[in-house]
Order: structure tokens, then C-alpha cells, then sequence
């Protein structure tokens, strides 16, 4: 597993970054521990959106077969 090691710079214009940063204040880019967070909390999301359209087919077909 790799070690997690704090970004220090921003990726696109190089600039130091304030400790446990989401952007970089000269350019704006997102830091590489914000795209993560962001992609996990997308991960979960698309999960919770599944999860609810599988009860509602399911308790739609329940319905429909006790008719």
C-alpha cells in the first residue's frame, strides 16, 4: 500500500501550498487529496441513487403481483 505523502505543490502551476489544502490559491487547480474526496463522494452518491431505484422497482413489482 502506498504511503500517503502530503502534496507540498500544485500539480499545474507548481506553487507552494498551504498545509492540508483543497486548492491551490494561485491557480485554482484542485489538489490530488480533493479529486479523491470528490470521486469518493460521486462513488457514493451513483451507490445511494442505485440502491433507491432498486426498492422502488422492487416494492413496485411486490405491488403488482398482490394485485
Amino acid at each position: 500500500m502506498a504511503s500517503a505523502v502530503e502534496q507540498t505543490t500544485c500539480d499545474r502551476c507548481q506553487a507552494p501550498l498551504v498545509l492540508d489544502a483543497a486548492y491551490c490559491d494561485n491557480c485554482g487547480e484542485r489538489t490530488r487529496r480533493a479529486r479523491r474526496t470528490v470521486r469518493l463522494a460521486i462513488r457514493i452518491e451513483l451507490l445511494c441513487l442505485v440502491i433507491v431505484a432498486v426498492l422502488v422497482v422492487g416494492f413496485s413489482w411486490i405491488f403488482y403481483v398482490q394485485k
